[in-house]
């Protein structure tokens, strides 16, 4: 598998760093010897430590390498890493002690199930519905209930996926800055608001009827692509790995947010107490720079393109147990904006195939 695009997504920063400058840091390069090793390596993958002394001469038989970055402890050469993250090393010969290097320990990318239906291009079509929300919000329990209308109403709810973007007030357990950027990208400037896909220009307030219509004007029989994809569970982010068959030819991009269920936050004005449990709020994005996520080029029909994507997982507060990932593939219209073309759910640890109409 090639791994360019991840690295190039996730350990971009990573580079060789020269000495410490105080006590806290550690001990003070000499430059007498020099460090070197792999800057990105994957997790369970070994890292190879070179130590030259002034004159080239390899001295790494005689080296100790210590990590700095896990309580400057001592480690073996080579050095198999068991948890991703950012590593920082540096390796002592007699009096002398060498710069420090960053090696990124990337997590593993998770295998893409196999396609059961190659030749198939009739995809399941799901839309992108985007609530913007908060727990501060008086009116907002009008939104929750018109959503719950609109999914219990004959097969509507099979025809999109919803993602709440908690931005109305920065007290909100389910607040993000990446569900803020979302917000401010569509343009809100009142609460509730529902935005649809990503150029679509219409928003609804607290309306199930106005939703209803809305979903009846967007949605299709067959996507114009489809999306299979795998996540992983790592210490600090989840991967995904996407795979997108097109079956209309045209320019895509892909985009993968991080969803969380079941957080809990005393909801203003709620009329009932499930509005007080707060599902498929946004935690992350793989991008929200553009917000309609990675560029994947021209795929002409039948064709794949593949873009595996990394979700950070920044706060300790947010529940590893109740977060899934929304994948969201786009295409460009006839404006020259991508505009949401397919949204697939995939659980964490799990895989997601092409979902096909027949």
């Amino acid at each position: 598998m090639k791994l360019t695009k991840f690295f190039a997504l996730i350990a971009a920063s990573a580079a060789m760093f020269v000495g410490c400058d105080g006590p806290d840091n550690g001990p003070v390069a000499t430059s007498d010897i020099t460090l070197s090793a792999e800057t990105v390596v994957e997790v369970k993958s070994p890292i190879n430590f070179v130590v030259t002394n002034a004159d080239g001469e390899d001295v790494s038989a005689n080296a100790t390498i210590f990590d700095k970055s896990h309580d400057f402890a001592q480690v073996s050469n080579p050095f198999t890493p068991t948890e991703d993250g950012e590593y920082t090393f540096y390796a002592v010969v007699g009096d002398a002690i060498s710069n420090d290097i960053k090696v990124t320990v990337t997590p593993t990318v998770p295998a893409l199930p196999e396609d059961s239906d190659a030749a198939n291009t009739s995809f399941v079509h799901h839309i992108l519905m985007v609530d913007h929300t908060g727990t501060n919000c008086g009116y907002c329990p009008r939104m929750m209930q018109a959503l719950k209308e609109v999914a219990e109403t004959g097969d509507y709810h099979s025809k999109y996926y919803e993602a709440m973007a908690h931005s109305y007030n920065t007290s909100d357990p389910a607040y993000s800055g990446a569900a803020m950027a979302i917000t401010g990208y569509y343009g809100i400037n009142g609460y509730p608001s529902l935005t649809y896909n990503f150029a679509h220009p219409t928003t609804s307030s607290y309306n199930a009827e106005h939703i209803k219509s809305q979903i009846d004007a967007l949605w299709k029989e067959s996507a114009d692509a489809g999306i299979a994809a795998a996540t992983s569970m790592a210490t600090k982010s989840v991967v995904v790995n996407t795979e997108i068959k097109a079956a209309v030819a045209g320019e895509y991009s892909v985009t993968a947010w991080l969803l969380e269920d079941n957080i809990e936050g005393k909801q203003t004005n709620a009329t009932e107490e499930w509005m007080n449990i707060h599902n498929n709020a946004i935690r992350q994005a793989a991008t929200t720079s553009p917000i309609t996520g990675y560029e994947l080029g021209s795929i002409e029909a039948g064709a794949t393109a593949t873009q595996i994507l990394n979700l950070n997982i920044t706060q300790s507060s947010w529940n590893r147990d109740n977060m899934k990932v929304m994948v969201i593939v786009s295409k460009k219209n006839d404006k020259g904006k991508y505009d949401v073309a397919n949204v697939v759910l995939c659980a964490i640890d799990d895989t997601v195939t092409y979902n096909y109409n027949n």
